[in-house]
C-alpha cells in the first residue's frame, strides 16, 4: 500500500513512475499509474536487486530518482549509494547514519542526547542484562525487531506483547535477542498514537511538518493505522510541542528524505514519548497527499535540484480521515469492539465519513477491487476449513486471523 500511494502521488503530479513490484499478489500491479517492473523473488536478494536496478536505470534517458518504500531497501540504497550514483538519484545519507536512525537502539540514544523523551527499553540484551533491567522496569512489555524487515531477528511480528517478566525471560531464553528491542508498555494505544510527517532536504533542514493521529490500529493499540486523521485534533500547544520535539531530534540527527516519526501519548500523564522513525514513505503517505502535502513529489523536486523555499513549513491542512477498510473491519472484530449491535453504528459512521482510503481511489479503482477479490478468496478458504472442521470433528487448520 505504501508503494501504491507513492506511485499515485508522483504520477498525479506529472512524474513518469517505474514501480518495482516484488510479489505477484501485489494489487499495485493493477494500478493505471506507472510502469510496473516485475522483480519477483528479488525482495530479499540484495545483490540481484542492485544489478536489476542499475540495468534498468541505464535504460532510462535521465538519471531516475529512486525511493525506497521499506526500511531494508532504504538501508540498501544508502549502503550502495556510491555504486548507484552514476545511474540514480538517491537520498544523501551515509549508511551508518541511516542505520543509527532506523535501528531503534541508535534512535533512542539520539533522542536521549536531544532531550526527547523515550520509553524505557533495552536492545539485544543478554539473559543477565535482561534480568537486571526487568527488575527495574516491571511488565507488561512489547517486543519489536530493531527495524522492519530485519532478517536476523527471530521475531517475525511487528510487535509482540508479553505480560510478565518470567514470560519475557523465557522468550529470550528460547529464541535469543539478536536484533530484538524490549520496551515497557505505557498506557497509550488507539487514539493516543501520533505521527509527525515531513521532509528534510540534503542540508538536514526540515522543509515541512504535518501531524497525524492513529484513531484505530490493526492489531488494536500496537499495530499500523487502520483509521487515522490529518491533522491530528490536538490543542495547538500540544501539536507545537510535537513539532518542536521533532526539530530537536533533527538537531542531533542529520537526515535527508521523507520521514514519519511515531509518538505515544501516555494516558496517565499526557506526556509524549518517541517510539519509532520511518526513514522513507510511510503507510499513510497517500492520506497526507489527499490533504494537500505531496511528500513524494516534494522529495522528487528536491532530488532533482529544485529549491523548496516556496514550501510552507507549517501548512494549514483540511481535515480528513483515512481508513484501510479491510484492516479496520478485522481490528473492529478481533478487538471485540462490536459487543452489541449498538456498538456498530458509531463505527460504521466513522468509516462512512472517511474521505481518504488505503487502496480505494475513484481515479484508480482496480487495485482495491483486486484486493477485495483476494480477501473474498481467503474468506472462502477459511469458511471451507470451518465447515470441514465441523464435519470431521478435527481442530481448525488455521486461526481466524487468516482472514487478514
Amino acid at each position: 500500500m505504501t508503494g501504491l500511494a507513492t506511485v499515485r502521488a508522483l504520477a498525479l503530479s506529472g512524474v513518469q513512475v517505474h514501480a518495482f513490484v516484488f510479489r505477484r499478489s501485489d494489487p499495485a500491479r493493477y494500478s493505471r499509474y506507472g510502469i510496473k517492473v516485475p522483480c519477483y523473488g528479488l525482495q530479499d536478494d540484495s545483490a540481484a536487486l542492485l544489478r536489476r536496478l542499475i540495468t534498468y536505470a541505464v535504460g532510462i534517458e535521465e538519471r531516475p530518482v529512486v525511493f525506497p518504500c521499506g526500511d531494508s531497501h532504504a538501508l540498501l540504497l544508502a549502503e550502495h549509494a556510491a555504486q548507484l550514483a552514476p545511474y540514480c538519484l538517491v537520498w544523501d545519507l551515509p549508511h551508518e547514519k541511516l542505520a543509527g536512525i532506523v535501528n531503534k537502539e541508535g534512535l533512542y540514544a539520539a533522542a536521549s542526547a536531544a532531550g526527547v523523551p523515550t520509553i524505557a527499553s533495552i536492545a539485544e540484551p543478554s539473559e543477565e542484562e535482561l534480568l537486571v533491567w526487568s527488575r527495574q522496569h516491571p511488565g507488561p512489555y512489547i517486543l519489536k525487531p530493531s527495524y522492519a524487515g530485519v532478517g536476523s531477528c527471530k521475531l517475525r511480528e511487528k510487535n509482540r506483547k508479553v505480560a510478565t517478566r518470567d514470560e519475557l525471560v523465557n522468550y529470550v531464553r528460547a529464541h535469543g535477542s539478536r536484533s530484538l528491542v524490549v520496551q515497557r508498555i505505557m498506557r497509550g494505544g488507539d487514539g493516543n498514537i501520533f505521527d509527525t510527517y515531513g521532509l528534510c532536504d540534503r542540508n538536514g533542514r526540515v522543509v515541512c511538518l504535518a501531524s497525524h493521529r492513529r484513531i484505530r490500529q490493526h492489531p488494536m493499540d500496537f499495530g499500523a493505522t487502520s483509521c487515522g486523521e490529518i491533522p491530528a485534533q490536538l490543542p495547538l500547544s500540544q501539536e507545537a510541542l510535537l513539532f518542536k520535539a521533532t526539530e530537536k531530534l533533527f538537531e542531533k540527527v542529520r537526515y535527508h528524505g521523507i520521514f514519519g516519526i511515531e509518538w505515544l501519548r501516555d494516558q496517565a500523564t499526557g506526556r509524549f514519548y518517541l517510539i519509532d522513525f520511518n526513514a522513507r514513505p510511510f503507510l499513510t503517505v497517500g492520506h497526507l497527499a489527499d490533504c494537500g502535502v505531496n511528500l513524494p513529489f516534494l522529495a522528487y523536486r528536491e532530488l532533482c535540484g529544485d529549491s523548496l523555499e516556496d514550501v510552507d513549513p507549517r501548512p494549514v491542512l483540511p481535515y480528513k480521515r483515512w481508513v484501510f477498510v479491510g484492516n479496520d473491519i478485522e481490528s473492529f472484530r478481533a478487538a471485540d469492539r462490536c459487543k452489541s449491535s449498538t456498538d456498530m453504528g458509531p463505527w460504521l459512521v466513522s468509516v462512512a465519513t472517511c474521505r481518504s482510503f488505503g487502496y480505494w481511489s475513484w481515479r484508480d479503482p482496480l487495485p482495491s477491487l483486486v484486493a477485495l477479490g483476494q480477501l473474498c478468496v481467503r474468506a472462502s478458504r477459511f469458511l471451507l476449513r470451518v465447515m470441514r472442521s465441523r464435519l470431521t470433528g478435527q481442530p481448525l487448520e488455521a486461526p481466524a486471523a487468516d482472514l487478514t
